[in-house]
Order: C-alpha cells, then structure tokens, then sequence
C-alpha cells in the first residue's frame, strides 16, 4: 500500500459504500450482496449474484487527491498494472474523497490498454515510477443512485459481459 496511515480509513470506506449497496440490493430483493474479504493484499471484497451463483472480485480504493467529489477529474480512469495483472480480480472501484460518488472499470477493459510507466508519490514522499494502465471504459456513479451500479451488475451478470458492455442501457 502506498499509503499506510490511510489503511483504517479505506476499510471504514469500503464498509460503508457496501453497507449503502447491500441496503438498496434488500430494497430490490436482496439478487447481489457485496462481502468484504478478510485481509489477503490481493484484493478487497467480492459481488455474490444469488441468481447465477456466480461473483466477481474487486480493489477497492478511497482516492485522498484529485477525486474530491462527483465529477470525475479526468478523460480516464488508472489503476496499477501489479493490481491488474492479479489474478482474479474483475473490478476496480474507487470512491471519491468525500464519499458521495465512485468511479469503476472493468479489469478485461484495462487488459486492453498499453502500460504506461508513471512516476507516482508514497506516503514517504518517495517518487517512483510505476506501470500503471488507464481507460476511457468507465463510469461514475454516485452514491444515491445505487440503482445504476445495480442495473450494471444485473447486465454483467446476465449476459456474461465483465467489461464496458455491461454500462450500456437496456
């Protein structure tokens, strides 16, 4: 983890956007639960679809910079190429700062993407020059319309589409 001090905080997020989840799936009939993992450093919780019996694994991050509030900063979405190459994990989910929207991308949608080698800062104030992946393929959602992030997994599901396929309406 490239930021220690931030470890309590990201797991306090991360129960509190599937705390927000779980309670809009009971709303709609309890069809997808999301469960956090004990702690593996691969990654952060998985999605349980009651109706295929299949799940999906995602990362799980609280951004602390650039992603304040709604309203994506930026053209793309990033993640670690060491988080993408992990086996396993199909999602990348990362809330804003202040909790009120997230952002998430498909990992098969990343696999597409050219590495890119990014100077990134740790908590230290070290610079290293990391690969990292960025994507076009990704959506914003805000926390009160979890409907969207439902519907989302409703398509993923359904049709077999762990990728951008899954953000398309009807």
């Amino acid at each position: 983890m490239y930021f220690p001090s931030t470890y309590n905080e990201h797991n306090q997020s991360l129960k509190r956007f599937i705390n927000t989840f779980n309670e809009y799936s009971q709303q709609r009939g309890g069809r997808f639960t999301i469960k956090m993992k004990e702690e593996d450093f691969h990654s952060d919780g998985f999605i349980i679809d009651s109706k295929t019996k299949k799940e999906i694994v995602f990362d799980w991050e609280k951004r602390h910079s650039y992603y304040i509030t709604y309203g994506f900063p930026f053209d793309t979405f990033g993640q670690f190429e060491r988080k993408i190459k992990k086996s396993g994990i199909d999602m990348s989910i990362q809330c804003s700062k202040n909790e009120n929207a997230f952002c998430i991308a498909w990992h098969s949608d990343f696999k597409k993407e050219e590495v890119k080698n990014i100077n990134s800062k740790t908590e230290r104030g070290n610079t290293e020059n990391t690969g990292k992946r960025f994507t076009k393929d990704f959506k914003e959602i805000k926390y009160d319309n979890m409907k969207e992030f439902y519907e989302i997994l409703e398509r993923a599901f359904d049709n077999n589409q762990f990728n951008k396929n899954s953000f398309l309406n009807g």
